[in-house]
């Protein structure tokens, strides 16, 4: 097959098409630890101190990744105070610091550039919104978060109702400049035994809202994606019947198995799934995880990434050696 652009790599992919390799991605940003420790085992410093994006693109280059910029639509401003509502008289209280006019597109020079690199096909231009579990524990804060499906219900709907109107603008803003490639929705609904509240709560308080965005997504072609850390196992069809069919970062340590939920759901799109606690251990070892994966990467529709962030625990050699065999078995998948 001839050599495709980083942006029509993603897109096969992503859609199940053929492909003539895989993405080679890290697709959340690395801890900060982990760049302070590579820095001081040869990385440049001026990487990590680079402004956003300039960072994220550089330093795939750098390490030899498919660039990709992520753009986070954020519904609290800077100068929002999480945790702090605790009823409706509170909601107002902070109504001025949720949901900001003009969120990401403020640079608009700085924003062109890269839709015109996006549309070049030299790298993947994708876009974060808070989901509508995510966004109500911002405000609530994490206990009292959970006692308001219950204690604050109507609070609950004016939040999310509030939320999927910013949502939908922030769609059109951006899709005015460039269609994302791809785009999730930052939730963490799940735990590492399971989703942290039950199917009769996720019918009531959210999938109304995503039955209310996921159309406009599919109006514009823009594939979605749930951020969820922990075992995303039980919630993959809840989402489904809202029209959600992809997931991230798909974490070992929580029992994900990426090749049951491919047998078990072919058509789904997964991020993510290498087990980050190998990344330390032997070049054998990491292999192995590689090969682990490799029947799932050959579905169609994955793209193996770390299963969550690259931990601070891996020397700088030793992601050198994973980003050898990610490049490899990349390769692989596309034979």
């Amino acid at each position: 097959m001839e050599q495709l652009t980083t942006r029509e790599r993603f897109a096969r992919v992503l859609r199940f098409q053929p492909f003539d390799r895989l993405p080679v991605m890290e697709w959340a940003p690395w801890w900060e630890k982990t760049l302070e420790r590579w820095t001081g085992e040869g990385m440049p410093a001026r990487l990590s101190a680079l402004p956003w994006p300039s960072e994220a693109i550089e330093t795939h280059n750098y390490f030899g990744l498919d660039s990709h910029v992520q753009f986070w639509f954020r519904s609290l401003k800077a100068s929002a105070h999480g945790g702090s509502v605790a009823n409706a008289e509170d909601y107002e209280k902070i109504r001025a610091d949720l949901f900001p006019e003009n969120p990401q597109l403020q640079d608009l020079e700085r924003f062109t550039s890269l839709a015109e690199r996006q549309r070049r096909g030299e790298l993947a231009l994708w876009i974060t919104l808070d989901g509508f579990f995510w966004h109500p524990r911002m405000l609530f804060g994490i206990e009292r978060h959970f006692y308001s499906f219950y204690d604050a219900p109507d609070l609950m709907h004016r939040m999310n109702s509030a939320l999927l109107d910013f949502h939908l603008r922030c769609l059109d803003q951006f899709c005015s400049v460039c269609i994302p490639d791809f785009m999730t929705f930052a939730e963490d609904l799940s735990y590492n035994h399971g989703p942290m509240i039950s199917k009769a709560l996720f019918d009531e308080f959210i999938a109304p809202y995503y039955r209310g965005l996921v159309p406009k997504l599919r109006e514009y072609g823009i594939v979605p994606i749930i951020d969820s850390d922990g075992d995303i196992t039980k919630i993959i069809p809840w989402f489904a019947e809202v029209g959600v069919d992809g997931f991230l970062p798909l974490e070992r340590q929580a029992g994900v198995d990426i090749n049951a939920l491919r047998k078990k759901h072919p058509r789904v799109r997964f991020i993510g799934a290498y087990d980050k606690m190998v990344m330390n251990k032997t070049e054998n070892e990491m292999r192995a995880e590689f090969e682990r994966l490799l029947p799932a990467m050959k579905s169609g529709g994955f793209i193996p990434s770390v299963d969550h962030q690259t931990p601070p625990g891996v020397s700088l050699s030793n992601y050198r050696i994973y980003l050898r065999l990610l490049k490899e078995y990349c390769r692989k998948a596309a034979g």
